[in-house]
């Protein structure tokens, strides 16, 4: 099982540039995220390096973020039409069967050596 971390990326204000600020002052790469709301409530979830989790939890609960580690189900998806929905209906399958539902989905994609970020905003 893969693992995540999940918290919400506020202090007061809510600043998810300074959340990110401490991975990065923590040397923590961030490999995939997602996350909805980010900046008025809702959480913050993304997955690093391996061997460098216990380095972000301790550098953001060290900042007063309170970060929680949870296993997920992860792929290495290829780069084709459909992989993610490959994905899902597999996950969907297990799910329907202990009774759980998708609660939000994070993906980090390479592209030349780059990953692909995407920031929505509306106004405040």
């Amino acid at each position: 099982m893969h693992q995540q971390i999940r918290t919400l990326p506020a202090l007061s204000p809510a600043d998810l540039g300074a959340f990110l600020r401490v991975l990065k002052d923590a040397d923590v790469n961030i490999i995939a995220a997602g996350g909805g709301d980010v900046e008025n409530g809702g959480r913050f979830a993304f997955a690093v390096e391996d061997g460098k989790y216990d380095a972000a939890m301790a550098a953001l609960r060290a900042k007063g973020y309170e970060p929680e580690l949870v296993d997920v189900d992860h792929e290495l998806l290829p780069d084709v039409p459909g992989a993610l929905h490959g994905f899902v209906t597999r996950v969907g399958a297990r799910n329907k069967q202990r009774g759980w539902v998708i609660k939000d989905v994070s993906i980090g994609s390479a592209h030349g050596g780059k990953i692909l970020a995407q920031i929505y905003s509306e106004p405040a």
